[in-house]
């Protein structure tokens, strides 16, 4: 969920195919990236992306600093994250996979004229309730 730009979304493992050098993707619904933590309160980085489409992620555009973010475990633990920055990247730029450090969380999604860009939102963990 990202409440203050009326994003509530499931959340589908996803995964990354090295033959069609594509990952999943879903008209509805947003992926956890398996590769990734998932969401901790110890380290890591938990990837969440998804397509920038109007029941997905295209809101994501609308979020300031501050905004939260919270992600919901199948066990029932509401990990809440609190945005710190947002960039634009390339498709190829694999740096977020090799953060270390304090638990976060980024969102992804496409922008840019024909969604060429990827846009990162990071989020730093404020609590887990």
């Amino acid at each position: 969920e990202v409440p203050a730009v009326g994003i509530a979304i499931d959340v589908d493992p996803g995964y990354y195919n090295q033959k069609s050098q594509s990952w999943t993707l879903s008209l509805n619904k947003a992926h956890y990236a398996v590769m990734t933590p998932p969401p901790n309160d110890s380290s890591g980085n938990t990837f969440i992306y998804g397509h920038n489409r109007k029941d997905v992620f295209a809101k994501l555009l609308n979020i300031k600093t501050g905004d939260q973010a919270i992600v919901t475990t199948k066990n029932g633990h509401k990990f809440i994250y609190g945005m710190k920055t947002r960039h634009d990247t390339s498709p190829t730029d694999g740096s977020l996979f090799d953060y270390q450090g304090p638990p976060i969380l980024t969102l992804q999604t496409c922008s840019g004229f024909w969604y060429q860009n990827r846009s990162l939102f990071v989020f730093d963990l404020q609590k887990v309730v």
